[in-house]
């Protein structure tokens, strides 16, 4: 999370440097952004599609084994790849703002690995998680804000920041822990799925690849971080005798996507 965040956060500097002092000199001489040719009008509602690469990181995967003296044990779970897909519908008011909202899928990515530590420290071995997957979908409202078109300036080149805000379901499988350590080394538990809230930060470019007065269509490349909320297992024994689970696995899904997305306003002037 502290590396999207510090992400975004250079990244937003920059922009909003670059930004200001661009559209000042825009401003003042009347010119659009790299040289380009002024931009086709937006005003309306429009489709936007997005995929990318997908980075996931699952934070503080834990459970609470059946004993009540049993200890909280944490996962090591090692970050991995996916591929991040999204559709919305919008509206464009053209004066550095526009909303839309969309769905999207992070993808299904395993949720396995080794024990890291209890709370209470505990002398080991504890079980690892052997088997899992989780599967993330998203209903989110997004909100665009591009300064230098707040400004004035009409260019085909227009950087932006956004805000997500939306609703999360995340699903796991059913998950498997292993301690051959335990009288039963091998149980198995349903999996279940929750919904939490989601959010996101970003920043982007959006480049119109149509010449003016054409019907425009625009090309977005962006970097994203997502908080998609908690993903949760059942309690609920599929293979395997003992005792119930106090806390079945547990963790959090953060993603950081880069995305190559097409804009197509729907309204044509």
């Amino acid at each position: 999370m502290k590396t999207g965040f510090a992400i975004i956060s250079l990244c937003a500097t920059a922009l909003a440097a670059a930004t200001g002092n661009a559209a000042d000199t825009m401003v003042n001489q009347g010119a659009t952004l790299f040289g380009k040719t002024s931009a086709s009008v937006t005003y309306g509602p429009y489709l936007r599609f997005e995929v990318g690469p997908s980075s996931s990181s699952l934070t503080d995967p834990n459970w609470l084994p059946p004993g009540q003296s049993d200890p909280r044990v944490f996962f090591d779970f090692a970050n991995q790849d996916s591929t991040f897909v999204g559709a919305a519908v919008g509206f464009d008011w053209m004066n550095g703002f526009r909303a839309d909202i969309g769905l999207l899928s992070a993808g299904k990515i395993d949720a396995t690995g080794p024990w890291s530590y209890t709370v209470p420290t505990t002398s080991g071995p504890h079980a690892t998680i052997s088997d899992a997957t989780v599967r993330t979908t998203a209903l989110m409202g997004n909100v665009f804000y591009s300064p230098l078109e707040q400004r004035g300036v009409n260019s085909r080149v227009q950087p932006y920041f956004v805000l997500g805000l939306g609703l999360a379901r995340n699903s796991m499988s059913a998950w498997t822990r292993t301690n051959p350590a335990s009288t039963n080394p091998v149980r198995t538990f349903e999996g279940d799925s929750n919904v939490d809230l989601a959010y996101s930060l970003g920043v982007g470019i959006s480049v119109q690849v149509t010449r003016a007065g054409q019907r425009p269509i625009l090309v977005d490349f962006s970097y994203r971080y997502y908080d998609f909320g908690t993903a949760k297992g059942s309690t609920i024994s599929v293979t395997g005798t003992g005792g119930t689970p106090r806390e079945a696995l547990s963790f959090d899904r953060r993603d950081s996507v880069v995305s190559l997305g097409v804009r197509i306003p729907l309204q044509r002037y």
